[in-house]
């Protein structure tokens, strides 16, 4: 999803990019790289670049150290409050190492800064200063540090860079709750470790409050308050232990500046009130501390820190229970975390392609456990939407900050349903915990809120998917139906939580119009949420179906069929549409977005012609409807004039419709172009437009592995869209069962499928269900350079 207004822009420059790649000519074999074994027996984890997508790309979307659905996502900032903000990979400078990097939360940045503590008297180096310096003992420099770019290093697990102006190497890992550092001081002159709680995030949080106090000579511990639209008013605790004692604190409070000189910026002339040899400081100033240490060869200082959104006590337990046993052990942390994304990697196991292109699936493989973040302790301790402290009942049980779902139906949800139904099952746990806590089934749970972001419930299809495909482990399913059904069937309503959180959000802005009328008319809302209301409605549907609740079965799927209401009877395409009845003229196909926000007219991050084929719950319907020919004819056009959008949600599913239409060929090539050409390994660009948490990442194994679930699971059988994987030999490993994909003669030439059987026997139709790769098997197809026309 493109956030804002900036979402025309992005998404204009995405399609762009899009029309460049897809019009580049195809490589013959001969120009590939050489396709051996070689690359295949590297370890999985090897094979992640977690540097790709990190330039023009999201807070979310960092190079430095977590584990799988982890809380701690430590990292290197080198951004202000900007769009895009957080690491920015073509930046050759840090300002700190921060410790969360969710969508809207955010930490204090810890930073070396090495020798005299001021440029001149009365002014200390208590602040960042821009991006492209100055640096180092320039008279205006702050504390933030050149890196050498050859030396920045990273895996899953692990990140380290040389900041030149600190004279240290900098290197990080992390546990669920821990965020570890080590650096060796210079010996030549003394390094101020500081802790900066006014650092800048994506979502400008205001600071409210933080406070510090010394607990040990090699402790300190403390908080900080801050709020910004998301996540509302959060406080993060923390209780950070050195290998050594440091030799003395220090603390500062920033004022305002009010004078008129801005030459060569301000914020270097911001009065600051700085304060040595101080055990604790408590403030509502921005501001923070710093902790001396005096070098000493090559005797490297290891830090590592517990995060708690919940109470000081909670974050000295997060640090005791997840570090205690170890000491300071940095690589033995640094390893196992190594060894956690090997056992969660190794699940796909590929043979053939080029290196860059295991590269490519195992890094977006990584991306689709990075984005979503813990938000409960080792004690089971969490916060609910208000803010109040609760605690899970269940061992083992987790909840988690995430973005929005939306068009989760199509690219997490089957993901971790097929490969990690472990992480599934807990996370539609969480969801319908916050449902009983809350009152509704959240579609988002940035720290547990209901935030205000994009449009329809498509956590029903989370939900609903799953446990059509047997992944239910401790779902109750009456609680289940009852939270999908209220959410559906309910207008949405304010969850200010009595004014404490004024942008809450529970349930849909524009349900009511939709329930009257069976469309969101213009005067209310998108045209777009029709058709994402009606596939709702069939995922609810599906599981009504499932539980035996004939009544809504019947109710539900005569509402999925609600897409009929915003198509134009006369050009058979979405359109715009008032509450009397009339269609909105004219009708622009490709105008993008919505007036006014998410919740005005239009087509959210997306277009009228984009919108005509969001019918995934019942795509052979709307093939009947527009009609086979014509339905082939304006497919086939919208990816030869790029009006085709595939690196934003609305139009993933494009690709595969062609397997409902007599034409699969085109979903086998546009699918190979999908993962060969769409999406690449480069820092650069990577996913364009932005990964969005874990989605655009498991999009892109899913095209490359050959397998897309149009339904999103909401179907009494879910099935999978076969298109041909990228490789020779796929084998997913799916707790007990193996489940082969193999590719004859696969090349970047030979995408097409000449024949396809299922264990041995030919398929009639290019699909598999999901219960036929969960018991484990094999699927074989034979490829070749032209299309099996009779296929």
């Amino acid at each position: 999803m493109h956030f804002s207004m900036s979402a025309f822009r992005v998404s204009r420059c995405a399609a762009a990019l899009l029309a460049a790649i897809l019009t580049a000519p195809r490589p013959a074999d001969s120009q590939i790289a050489e396709r051996t074994t070689a690359a295949s027996r590297s370890q999985a984890v090897d094979l992640v670049n977690v540097f790709t997508g990190t330039s023009n790309s999201r807070w979310m979307q960092f190079p430095g150290a977590t584990l799988p659905m982890g809380m701690v996502k430590i990292s290197p900032d080198n951004q202000g409050n900007v769009w895009d903000a957080g690491y920015e990979y073509t930046i050759a400078s840090v300002t700190g190492f921060s410790f969360l990097h969710t969508l809207g939360l955010a930490t204090f940045t810890v930073m070396p800064l090495a020798g005299p503590l001021e440029n001149y008297p009365g002014q200390p180096k208590l602040f960042a200063g821009p991006p492209d310096g100055p640096f180092d003992q320039m008279w205006t420099a702050g504390y933030r540090s050149r890196i050498d770019k050859k030396t920045e290093t990273g895996r899953p697990g692990y990140y380290a860079v040389d900041l030149i102006d600190a004279h240290t190497r900098m290197e990080l890992t992390a546990t669920e709750r821990t965020g570890w550092m080590r650096f060796t001081p210079p010996a030549d002159r003394p390094t101020h470790l500081i802790f900066d709680f006014d650092a800048p995030s994506e979502e400008r949080s205001q600071l409210m409050h933080f406070s510090v106090h010394k607990v040990a000579p090699n402790e300190i511990a403390g908080s900080m308050t801050a709020s910004n639209k998301y996540a509302g008013e959060f406080t993060v605790f923390f209780d950070t232990r050195f290998s050594r004692p440091f030799a003395t604190m220090g603390s500062w409070q920033n004022g305002e500046y009010t004078g008129i000189d801005a030459n060569y910026g301000t914020e270097w002339r911001r009065p600051r009130t700085a304060k040595s040899n101080v055990t604790a400081i408590d403030s509502i100033r921005s501001g923070g501390v710093w902790v001396d240490f005096n070098g000493e060869a090559n005797t490297p200082v290891v830090l590592k820190t517990g995060i708690s959104l919940v109470g000081a006590e909670q974050a000295h337990s997060n640090l005791a229970a997840e570090t205690d046993a170890v000491g300071f052990d940095f690589d033995r942390i640094s390893s196992g975390a190594s060894r956690t994304w090997q056992q969660l990697l190794s699940r796909i196991e590929l043979e053939g392609g080029t290196r860059d292109e295991q590269i490519e699936l195992y890094t977006s493989f990584y991306r689709a456990y990075t984005g979503k973040a813990l938000l409960d302790d080792v004690d089971g301790s969490y916060r609910d939407a208000c803010g109040e402290i609760q605690h899970l009942s269940k061992p083992g049980e987790h909840l988690y900050s995430s973005d929005a779902l939306w068009g989760a139906q199509w690219t997490l949800g089957p993901l971790w349903d097929l490969l990690t139904p472990e992480i599934a099952s807990s996370f539609n746990r969480a969801l319908l915990l916050g449902a009983t806590r809350g009152g509704w089934l959240p579609d988002v749970t940035v720290n547990m809120r209901y935030a205000p972001i994009m449009d329809a419930q498509h956590a029903t299809a989370m939900i609903v998917g799953a446990w059509q495909k047997d992944v239910r482990e401790g779902v109750e399913p009456d609680a289940a139906y009852a939270a999908v059904r209220k959410v559906l069937t309910t207008p949405g309503e304010p969850y200010t939580c009595g004014g404490r959180y004024p942008e809450g959000i529970a349930g849909d802005r524009h349900r009511a119009a939709y329930l009257k009328l069976g469309y969101v008319p213009e005067e209310d809302g998108p045209a777009s949420s029709t058709f994402e209301y009606a596939f709702d409605d069939a995922c609810a549907a599906t599981l009504a179906h499932s539980l035996g609740k004939s009544e809504d079965a019947v109710l539900f799927t005569k509402r999925a069929a609600n897409w009929r209401n915003s198509l134009s009877p006369a050009t058979l395409y979405a359109q715009r549409r008032r509450a009397d009845g009339s269609w909105v003229e004219p009708n622009d196909l490709q105008h993008f977005g919505t007036t006014g926000g998410w919740s005005g007219p239009g087509f959210l991050e997306g277009t009228a012609w984009i919108y005509s084929w969001f019918v995934p719950q019942d795509v052979p319907a709307l093939v009947a409807a527009v009609g086979t020919d014509r339905f082939n004819q304006r497919l086939e056009e919208g990816f030869d004039k790029h009006y085709v959008d595939l690196t934003n949600e609305p139009d993933l599913q494009a690709p595969w419709l062609f397997n409902y239409s007599g034409k699969p060929w085109f979903t086998q090539r546009y699918a190979r172009d999908v993962f060969s050409r769409v999406f690449d390994t480069s820092p650069l660009n990577g996913w364009p437009g932005e990964e969005d948490e874990g989605q655009m990442g498991a999009y892109v194994v899913l095209a490359g592995i050959g397998l897309f679930d149009m339904e999103g699971g909401c179907t009494d059988v879910p099935k999978y869209q076969i298109s041909g994987p990228a490789f020779h030999k796929v084998t997913l490993h799916l707790g007990g069962h193996d489940f082969e994909i193999i590719a004859s003669s696969n090349s970047a030439r030979n995408v097409y499928i000449q024949s396809a059987k299922l264990n041995g026997v030919p398929l009639k139709s290019l699909e598999v269900s999901h219960a036929a790769l969960a018991s484990g098997g094999r699927l074989e197809m034979e490829m070749g350079p032209e299309p099996h026309l009779s296929r």
